[in-house]
């Protein structure tokens, strides 16, 4: 967990450093290597490299305007209250020194001190797929158009026996043009994909493509099930860019390995009903979903609009206390994370998944163009909408599943549990309960 330094060791860690020259090779490199260059590096979202010297340099200044004021990394959510395994925030010594070598000329150094960077598989952030899902077809995106309707796309699938996988990651060929989008499987096809059709239908969520997204890891001991026969389906939200493209987007996976006693279920909250007036600072709604067994939350993650300014998830116990799940202050839309929980919450059968959302309606949210309008529910930028969820085991469960290259091989005795699909929550309600105009 990253805490706040207090000031009296902040000016010691000042004045220790105030006689060094800090270089490039040395100081600087490993602070990018670790916390920046998932998303800066050729071929991804962000419009410079920090891989060498030569690359950041001309940026030096701005580097450290963004540093300083924490736009960059880009990371909203309170670590001084929950711990996160994909905390990308940078510590006060990290942002003094770069602070420090940018206002001492942002000099390189010698090269034997620069570490090895690390190394990207072509642009798979998360290394080679053992199986890409490619889609059955592709989409041209339209030049300026901003209002593109969802696209349903559906993946060749030959899913012959159960596969059980450990991590995946969603790659779109045009990543500028993807606003978002939302993963499932399905037993069947339907006309739309969706996270709640998915669930109706028999199937389930596995994932969104969102702003500043990253792969996806289960914990050890653990992995995700796409069972047999089912179908996998995307629905993508596309924008158009300056010039025509055609998008590619793409679903790897790798295979769980070893032993396997928990599969990876999604529990969450969604909302439609929204009367979001002109200039409204703060506008409030509160869902939760019951849930129908014991469970270890792993993840946390929201989709709001450009309105959306802050989310906390809490976890509501059966004796009325509280265990906080998330808190996300400062919600960004052009920068959405999965948050995952370096310490699962535990909760008990009967502890009520409760989610508090707020948005901004005013002049004070940068994102906002025209706080004048009244605001409802859409699936435009413009609009408003909230999907949320967290990634879950369920307690106790004990599956004893041998995989090997995602199919199992063997199942020990005394297993507990099935890997199925299982009633988790109840559907989800909202309880702040404002009369509000459809």
């Amino acid at each position: 967990m990253k805490f706040i330094i207090t000031l009296a060791a902040l000016f010691t860690i000042t004045v220790s450093h105030a006689e060094e020259n800090l270089t490039f090779s040395k100081d600087i490199a490993p602070i990018f290597y670790e916390n920046c260059v998932n998303c800066h590096r050729p071929g991804e979202i962000a419009p410079f490299s920090l891989l060498d010297y030569e690359s950041t340099r001309p940026w030096a200044r701005s580097i450290r305007r963004v540093v300083n004021d924490r736009t960059m990394p880009p990371w909203h959510a309170d670590s001084s209250k929950t711990e996160f395994l994909n905390d990308r925030s940078l510590s006060e010594l990290e942002v003094q020194k770069i602070m420090q070598w940018v206002n001492q000329g942002s000099e390189k150094g010698n090269d034997s001190d620069l570490p090895k960077a690390p190394n990207f598989h072509d642009t798979w952030a998360m290394g080679e797929p053992d199986l890409i899902f490619h889609p059955e077809r592709d989409f041209e995106v339209p030049v300026g158009d901003q209002e593109i309707p969802y696209q349903t796309i559906y993946y060749v699938t030959n899913i012959t026996e159960d596969l059980y996988i450990s991590g995946w990651e969603i790659r779109p060929t045009e990543r500028a043009s993807v606003h978002h989008a939302n993963l499932v499987y399905q037993p069947q096809r339907t006309d739309n994909v969706g996270i709640v059709t998915a669930v109706m239908t028999g199937g389930a969520y596995i994932g969104s493509y969102l702003p500043g997204a990253r792969p996806y890891r289960y914990p050890e001991g653990t992995a995700y099930l796409l069972p047999k026969g089912c179908q996998i389906g995307i629905s993508v939200h596309y924008i158009g860019q300056k010039e025509p493209v055609v998008d590619h987007i793409m679903f790897g996976v790798q295979f769980a390995q070893g032993r396997v006693d928990k599969v990876i279920r999604t529990i969450g909250t969604y909302h439609s009903k929204f009367d979001i007036a002109p200039n409204e600072e703060e506008y409030v709604v509160e869902t939760e979903a019951t849930l129908l067994q014991p469970v270890d939350i792993l993840s946390s993650g929201i989709h709001m609009h450009l309105r959306g300014s802050a989310y906390t998830t809490t976890a509501i116990l059966p004796d009325g206390s509280k265990q906080l799940i998330t808190d996300v202050p400062n919600y960004d839309f052009n920068w959405q994370s999965n948050y995952e929980l370096a310490k699962p919450v535990s909760v008990p059968k009967g502890t009520k998944y409760h989610v508090r959302a707020v948005w901004n309606n005013s002049k004070s949210n940068p994102n906002v163009s025209d706080p004048s309008m009244r605001i409802r529910y859409g699936l435009w930028t413009d609009d408003e909408m909230l999907n949320t969820w967290s990634h879950v085991t369920v307690t106790g469960e004990k599956l004893g599943l041998e995989v090997k290259d995602g199919h199992v091989v063997s199942v020990a005795e005394g297993a507990i549990g099935s890997p199925k699909s299982q009633l988790v929550q109840t559907l989800p309600v909202q309880v702040n309960a404002p009369e509000q105009n459809d």
